[in-house]
Parts: structure tokens; C-alpha cells; sequence
């Protein structure tokens, strides 16, 4: 028979009292309401953080470069400089070393996606397997077009209008973006600790506000060694692709780096869209497809061992976060944000553990195998 102890006292159902069965209904309906109340707060914030993904965006994106940079401004303060100065300074050369590259790439870049359109032709003649559903694709397509009434029609006659108002409308928010996104980096990494310091303030007692303050620095440290070392390498890869690319035969080899270099940002994804912007370039430069893969195929030996071997060995098991969660935050953040989101995902699913594993510590169980 069931029993309840109350007070050190046996009692059957039939003896419970109405007030302890009234408290306990309202203890469960009191956590229902907690559960519900947070996760509606969980909704809203998640909801405005995607109304205010043009000012969210820059923000983070400054925060998680202003971690990245942060042991070097503290190296240029210990060398005598002021904290001011060395910001500056480092600012202006990231600014000057970024307008370097995107001028040196920008003809290259520009060349191929002016020839964009001839190279989905050359594409769509070397895989002839794959003519048949596209030309069935096209015909469905304009089935439909004419069906609807959305032919071809005055098309020509927008086409220069509807580009510059592509262009103003991309480059207006970009550069708006891009004023916030300096602003914060220069602001956030010269009062780097009073911000941290106040911050905390808002806590009641002086335990969690030490609480906070460990959990703010544990996430910097976390952020700046996965950045830091991820730089380096991306670094590494993005020389090694621009030698495959050069000892292949593929065209503007450096661009084919840089990219390599950049992509490699987002686990997963970016490697997998390099390796077909490889394969594309590959068909349109080489005869057969046998070539065409072989840039591919040897891209994929090296971000294999890069991802499996090199980058976690590097930053240690403590470092090293569930592969699916990361997919599932990229995901996430994507679909929030854009390519930005995508690129953020990784620092923000880094900052959420970090702050549950303080918040919560315990001692993972030895499972059996």
C-alpha cells in the first residue's frame, strides 16, 4: 500500500490531510508557472533579437573579434602604450589589412561572377546525365510563368533599375552595420573592464556577483583560445588551399585561399561549400570531371585532418564541444541571422555551456559501457 511520510510519520492516502494535498498541488501548479513563464521569456527574447538582428548582429559580431584581439592589445599595454592608442591602432590596421585584400580579390572575384551565367552553361554541357531534369525543370518553370502571367516581358526594361536599387539596398544597411560593428569593437575593448565590472553590480549579494564576474572571464578565455587558435589555422588552411589550387592549375589560386580561409569559420558548412565552389571552378577550367575533382578530393583529405586531428589537439578535450549540438547551433543561428548568425553560432553556443557549468556544476556519473 502507498504511504506518505510527514514529519517522520507513516500516513496511508486515507489519512492524508486537505492541506497537504492543497500545498502540493500548488507546489506543482507553482512549477508549471515557472516553466511556462520562462519559456515565454525565452520566446520573446529569442523574437526580439530577431526584430533587432541589424543592431543585435554587429554587436556580437564585435564582441566575439574584440576576444579575439584582446591579449594583443594587452601585449601593446605592456610595452607601453595606452589602452586607447593600442585600440586604435589595432583597429586601423584590421580596417587597412581588410581593404587590402578585398582590393587585391576584388578583380578576380568580379571576373567570375560576371561569368557566372557561362559557367552554369559549361556546367549543364560536362554533366550530361543531369540535362534531361533540368530541361524538364525549366519547362515545369515556364509552364508556370505563363500560366500565372509572369513571362518574360518587360524584363529587359527593369533589369538596370532593379540592379541599383540591389546594389543601394545591400550597400545602405551593410554600411550602417559596419559603423556599429567598429564602434563596438573600439568601445567594448577600451572599457573592457569596467563593463565587466558593472556588469555585475546589479547582483544582489557579493558570492554571485563573484559568480558572474568567474563565468564573464571563463567565457573571454574560452572565446579567445577557440578564435585564436581557429585563426591560426584557418590561416594555415587557407595557404595550403591557395598552393593546391596553384599546383592543380586552377585560376586566381589566392582567392580560392582566402575563401577557403573565411569558410572554414563556420564547422561543417563551410567546407562543404568550398569543396563545391572547387568542383565548379575544376569543371569549368579542366576537360573532363576526373580533373575537375581532384582539387575537391584533396581539400576534403585536409580539412578531414584539420578537423578531426589538428584543431582538437590543439585546443585540448575542454575545448572540444558535441559535433551535434554545433550543427544544430549553426543551424539555429543561420536561419536567425544570415551568414553572420552562422558564424556566431560557435561563441554562442560556447557561452551557453560555459554559464550552465558554472551555474550548475556537478560531476558527471561514470556511465557503464
Amino acid at each position: 500500500m502507498a504511504v506518505v511520510a510527514e514529519a517522520g510519520i507513516e500516513r496511508t492516502p486515507a489519512e492524508i490531510s486537505p492541506e497537504v494535498e492543497k500545498r502540493t498541488t500548488a507546489e506543482n501548479w507553482q512549477m508549471v508557472a515557472n516553466v511556462s513563464v520562462t519559456g515565454i521569456f525565452a520566446l520573446a527574447l529569442l523574437a526580439a533579437l530577431y526584430l533587432m538582428r541589424d543592431v543585435a548582429v554587429p554587436v556580437i559580431l564585435a564582441w566575439v573579434v574584440a576576444n579575439i584581439l584582446l591579449p594583443v592589445v594587452a601585449w601593446m599595454e605592456r610595452q607601453g602604450l595606452p589602452r586607447g592608442v593600442s585600440v586604435l591602432l589595432l583597429t586601423l590596421a584590421i580596417v587597412l589589412v581588410i581593404l587590402s585584400v578585398v582590393t587585391l580579390l576584388s578583380l578576380p572575384l568580379t571576373y567570375w561572377l560576371g561569368r557566372a551565367s557561362e559557367l552554369g552553361a559549361m556546367i549543364k554541357q560536362k554533366l550530361q546525365s543531369m540535362s534531361q531534369p533540368l530541361e524538364f525543370l525549366k519547362e515545369v518553370l515556364g509552364a508556370i510563368g505563363q500560366a500565372t502571367g509572369q513571362g518574360g516581358s518587360g524584363l529587359h526594361v527593369e533589369e538596370n533599375t532593379n540592379i541599383v536599387r540591389g546594389i543601394v539596398g545591400i550597400l545602405t544597411p551593410a554600411v550602417t552595420q559596419g559603423i556599429l560593428f567598429l564602434g563596438a569593437l573600439i568601445f567594448y575593448m577600451i572599457y573592457q573592464k569596467k563593463i565587466k565590472a558593472r556588469s555585475v553590480l546589479i547582483l544582489p549579494n557579493r558570492e554571485d556577483r563573484l559568480t558572474a564576474l568567474r563565468i564573464l572571464s571563463d567565457i573571454e578565455r574560452n572565446t579567445t583560445i577557440y578564435f585564436g587558435t581557429f585563426t591560426v589555422v584557418n590561416i594555415c588552411l587557407g595557404t595550403l588551399t591557395t598552393i593546391l589550387a596553384y599546383v592543380v592549375g586552377l585560376p586566381n589560386p589566392l582567392l580560392w585561399g582566402v575563401l577557403a580561409a573565411v569558410l572554414n569559420y563556420i564547422p561543417y558548412i563551410g567546407p562543404a561549400i568550398m569543396v563545391l565552389v572547387l568542383f565548379l571552378i575544376g569543371l569549368f577550367t579542366f576537360p573532363t570531371i576526373s580533373e575537375a575533382l581532384a582539387a575537391p578530393l584533396v581539400f576534403i583529405v585536409m580539412t578531414t585532418i584539420e578537423g578531426h586531428f589538428l584543431t582538437p589537439t590543439l585546443m585540448g578535450r575542454q575545448m572540444t564541444l558535441n559535433p551535434f549540438a554545433v550543427f544544430l547551433a549553426i543551424g539555429f543561428w543561420a536561419w536567425m541571422w544570415g551568414p553572420i548568425g552562422a558564424f556566431v553560432a560557435v561563441p554562442i553556443l560556447m557561452t551557453t555551456i560555459v554559464t550552465f557549468r558554472h551555474l550548475f556544476p556537478k560531476d558527471t556519473p561514470e556511465l557503464p559501457g
